[in-house]
């Protein structure tokens, strides 16, 4: 989902294309341009959904322009696989139409990998897979700058035994540090629910994934982004002096336990949401942001919610 970049030689005289233009090595001297495409925003991605889609039978239920509102990021090429592996799902369903439901399960592919169903797990991987996302769901639900969650699940997917996809409400043309330090939360949500419902000593290389992403945003805020008050608005050079990388390492690990204790205090005090919410995964393996909002919102509240039974039993028709 990166934007296509095409390297373009200027034309020469008289309009004809200098052999390097056309193929082959680059002359010395020759001056080119790139010219960057970027993903298409709503209404290009809704234009291409509606090219692919032109020639299937659809049913009533399919909104183009809520699928291309909830597409942010996808180019061109991910719009078109999204249409084909939902007809390829169609077909297999012997469906006469294409639904709603088939394109919502071919987003699902793109964004979280393919389902390993066959994967055994055992119980006690299932408990600690559940209580991992729940933590990264729980931090983005309650902190602001996060972006909105997808969906939640512990069904092993591509590389992955669980994950929580989170997809931006619009398309973003920059990066507020609020934003970036939700980011780094979101990270460590998965690491603090393991110590604090399984203990120091049973954390696992699940969040292996997780530190590494958010040692590197950190290391991007501070070296690229300028936003360390300590080393100050600057953009550092790509091989920095042994004196400044220590600076730069000491700012790093500073943002990451900075947010290792946000995320900590946050999950003590959202500890009776962790247990709700890693129990419904427990029993339904995916939840959509819908039905993570129905059981988390009561707690952030800061009230039990008095339902919750009937709150369960609801998710049952989702």
């Amino acid at each position: 989902m990166d934007p296509l970049v095409v390297k373009a030689a200027p034309l020469g005289g008289g309009g004809i294309a200098p052999p390097a233009a056309i193929g082959g090595n680059q002359k010395i001297g020759l001056l080119s341009n790139l010219i960057v495409v970027p993903n298409p925003d709503v209404r290009g991605r809704q234009e291409i959904l509606e090219l692919y889609l032109q020639d299937k039978p659809m049913s009533d239920d399919i909104d183009v322009k809520a699928i291309a509102r909830g597409t942010p990021g996808f180019n061109g090429a991910d719009l078109a696989n999204l249409v084909n592996i939902a007809a390829i799902k169609a077909a297999v369903e012997g469906a006469d139409k294409l639904t709603a439901a088939q394109l919502e399960y071919a987003k699902d592919r793109i964004l979280m990998g393919t389902e390993r169903k066959t994967m055994f797990l055992t119980e006690e991987s299932k408990k600690l897979t559940a209580y991992h996302e729940s933590g990264h769901a729980i931090v983005a639900f309650n902190t602001e700058g996060a972006h909105p969650i997808h969906k939640a699940t512990i069904m092993p997917r591509g590389s992955a035994l669980g994950m929580v996809t989170q997809l931006p409400s619009s398309d973003e043309t920059s990066t507020s540090k609020k934003q970036l330090l939700a980011r780094l939360d979101v990270c460590m949500g998965g690491r603090v629910a393991e110590e604090l419902i399984f203990g120091q000593d049973h954390i696992t290389t699940g969040a292996s994934s997780d530190l590494h992403t958010a040692t590197e945003l950190a290391q991007y805020m501070v070296s690229n982004c300028g936003m360390s008050d300590t080393i100050g608005p600057v953009h550092i050079k790509e091989r920095p002096s042994s004196e400044m990388q220590s600076r730069i390492d000491a700012e790093v690990v500073k943002l990451l336990r900075e947010a290792y204790d946000r995320v900590k205090a946050l999950l003590k005090k959202q500890e009776k949401a962790l247990h709700a919410l890693a129990n419904a995964l427990l029993e339904y393996e995916t939840l959509s942001a819908e039905e993570i909002k129905r059981i988390l919102l009561p707690y952030r509240e800061g009230r039990l919610p008095e339902q919750q039974e009937q709150g369960e039993g609801e998710l049952a028709l989702a």
